[in-house]
């Protein structure tokens, strides 16, 4: 599936806080902006070993059947046999089952509804002790997220931690977490309120905003490298 290459809208929305400059030469703290994509997208869930879906042939219901998807990614469905459907989009494996059963039935229209699917998670990546994917129900904080990663390494840049999400109306953004709070403990009780929603990606950079553009370009760009459970930046 043909993935798109994020644009970045301009070269000004740059990581980190800038600053103004007044007559008087006084320096004015500016809020880091939100980088976000010029496309716009979806998330797909990928079918995993473990969940059951329902395969709906129209006319033919004699091969409909509810499956499980086994341990070695695989479905067994009446004339086709096995039938690989592991890593693939509901809407993916219909296809592909059309296709297959248009060889031995007359213009079958398959649906495939996944019934019973894995719980939903948050990512933590970046520089953590073990970056992984959590359940968002363990998970409903940056800072507890964080914490079932292990924490941060010696390297990580507390004040850095941003937020890859995307938004109701198909934009991609990368929003950074405001530490406004003063003192070591200052990035932890901003972690502490920070509420994720399904899906999110935490990235911890070694240092600077600049990493977080690089994770763009670099890792988010290429998804499959990376999500093995959902295809989470697919354009529309």
């Amino acid at each position: 599936m043909v993935r798109s290459v994020f644009v970045l809208l301009t070269s000004a929305l740059l990581w980190g806080c800038s600053t103004a400059t007044r007559t008087n030469a006084e320096r004015i703290e500016v809020p880091a902006p939100i980088v976000q994509s010029a496309g716009r997208f979806t998330k797909e869930y990928l079918l995993f070993a473990g969940d059951q879906v329902e395969v709906l042939v129209t006319r033919f219901p004699e091969v409909s059947r509810t499956v499980t998807i086994r341990s070695d990614g695989m479905i067994s469905l009446p004339i086709l046999q096995d039938v690989p459907a592991a890593g693939l989009s509901a809407r993916e494996l219909a296809a592909d089952l059309s296709k297959r059963f248009a060889a031995r039935l007359i213009n079958p229209e398959v649906t495939v509804i996944p019934t019973l699917v894995r719980q939903p998670t948050v990512f933590v990546l970046g520089d953590v002790k073990s970056p992984q994917q959590v359940p968002y129900r363990s998970a409903q904080t940056a800072l507890q997220a964080i914490g079932m990663a292990g924490g941060f390494q010696r390297s990580g840049s507390e004040s850095d931690v941003t937020i890859i999400r995307l938004s109701r109306d198909g934009v991609l953004e990368a929003i950074p977490i405001n530490v406004e709070a003063s003192g070591q403990p200052g990035p932890y009780l901003a972690f502490a309120v920070t509420q994720l929603q399904p899906d999110d990606v935490i990235f911890v950079p070694e240092h600077g905003r600049a990493q977080v553009v690089r994770f763009f370009d670099e890792i988010i760009l290429r998804p499959a490298q990376l999500f093995i459970t959902y295809k989470l930046y697919q354009q529309l």
